[in-house]
């Protein structure tokens, strides 16, 4: 079973010998990844939809993993108990939903030791709440799968100081160690925030709004940055 670059890049920030979960699986093949690549020691895999689930007894009714992974119904970290799983991975929502998730299982979250998520969208947010609610980024990578470019964060507990909003935007560790991928990242950020402040500039009031002003201010640091000579890319 071979992952996409997205779930494959998921897989290797989960530490070897974790105790995972998969929440939102998807026919629970990163869970049979990270087993057999990953040399976890076990994977909780839950989705709060039956078909999901039904697919992922089916996958690992034929991986020979019966032993090591469970499928559970459930909304969220719901159909976890504290201290099941010292690592939670997230991938393929959006970041206000992965933030929403983590939220409402505060019980959960206070045994686990590492977070893997891969947010659809929404990004700097989920960053934020991150560093809002105890914990730090330690990894991040991008990947791409089907033509599309995705993010993964790897987040551990600890209270460190909030990065500046445009590094939420493109990453603080993807700025600090510029991977492969980044200035094709740095790229769809910056076009991105282009959008945003276009398509507000038809508004007299969004031109004058706060919302504004923060995107208008995040775009001009990362572009001072890069037109300065003093950040690379690469």
């Amino acid at each position: 079973m071979r992952l996409d670059g997205r779930l494959a890049a998921v897989a290797a920030l989960v530490p070897r010998g974790a105790r995972a979960a998969d929440v939102g699986t998807d026919h629970a093949y990163l869970a049979i990844a990270l087993l057999n690549e990953q040399d976890v020691e076990t994977v909780i895999v839950t989705d709060k939809n039956e078909g999901p689930c039904a697919a992922a007894r089916r996958t690992i009714s034929a991986s020979g993993f019966t032993n090591r992974v469970q499928v559970r119904l459930g909304d969220g970290l719901a159909p976890l108990s504290p201290g099941e799983v010292d690592t939670v991975c997230i991938a393929g929502m959006g970041g206000g939903l992965i933030a929403s998730i983590l939220a409402a299982g505060a019980e959960v979250l206070a045994e686990v030791s590492r977070l893997v998520l891969q947010p659809m969208n929404d990004a700097a947010a989920l960053r934020q709440w991150l560093y809002d609610n105890g914990w730090h980024i330690v990894e991040e990578s991008l990947a791409t799968a089907d033509g599309r470019l995705y993010e993964i964060i790897a987040a551990e507990p600890g209270t460190e100081e909030t990065p500046e909003p445009w590094l939420l935007t493109l990453g603080p560790v993807l700025w600090r160690d510029r991977p492969p991928l980044f200035a094709r990242h740095v790229k769809a950020q910056t076009e991105r925030l282009r959008r945003i402040l276009y398509g507000m500039e038809k508004s007299e009031t969004a031109r004058e709004s706060e919302a504004y002003r923060k995107i208008a201010g995040e775009l001009s640091e990362i572009e001072r940055r890069l037109k300065s000579g003093e950040e690379r890319l690469v």
